[in-house]
């Protein structure tokens, strides 16, 4: 399965002395911020162990990329107003995962699962409704369990437009191809 990832170009050094990369936590916007998301990614790491097995020994989080851009399964624009101002040289991958490797989350959906709400989600207004009804019935350890439960629809992606694809680890036998993104000169 193609995917896209936008490293930090200091990756290459891993992947060139020891042939891989795992996710380096410090380095990692997401996770190095005070008000970090590593209770969602503590979530999906575990749907990724039922889903396609244990990470391998030293994986600490998972390293994420782009399966569907646009509602295409293509390439994203790195220079899109999606992506962080680049404050640092990065390397933009284009890598060949196998299937059995990586999970696909919609993006959109993944947005609820990273602020700690509900995920409604139905095929009518009725469907939603009778979701958000149910839920504001539940107290405590109830509530957070429904709450989790509903995060599995961000595996639902038939209307998806964004798809993101989760692994743990990019080896040099994935990569495609690489292109260096310099610094944004804004």
């Amino acid at each position: 399965m193609l995917a896209w990832t936008i490293q930090p170009l200091t990756i290459m050094q891993d992947i060139e002395q020891y042939g891989i990369f795992r996710c380096d936590p410090s380095r990692s916007f997401n996770l190095s911020k005070a008000n970090s998301l590593k209770p969602a990614y503590r979530w999906l790491m575990g749907e990724m162990r039922e889903r396609i097995g244990a990470a391998p020994e030293g994986v600490v989080y998972p390293i994420w990329a782009w399966h569907t851009w646009e509602g295409e399964h293509k390439a994203p624009d790195p220079d899109s107003a999606a992506f962080l101002q680049r404050t640092e040289d990065k390397v933009y991958l284009t890598l060949d995962l196998p299937e059995d490797h990586a999970i696909l989350t919609d993006y959109e959906k993944w947005q609820s699962v990273m602020m700690n709400t509900f995920l409604f989600w139905g095929k009518n207004e009725e469907e939603v409704q009778q979701q958000i009804d149910e839920a504001d019935s539940l107290e405590g350890e109830a509530l957070e369990a429904a709450m989790q439960k509903s995060w599995q629809n961000v595996f639902q992606l038939a209307d998806a437009h964004y798809i993101q694809a989760t692994f743990w680890e990019i080896r040099r036998e994935y990569i495609v191809d690489a292109k260096i993104l310099r610094v944004n000169a804004d």
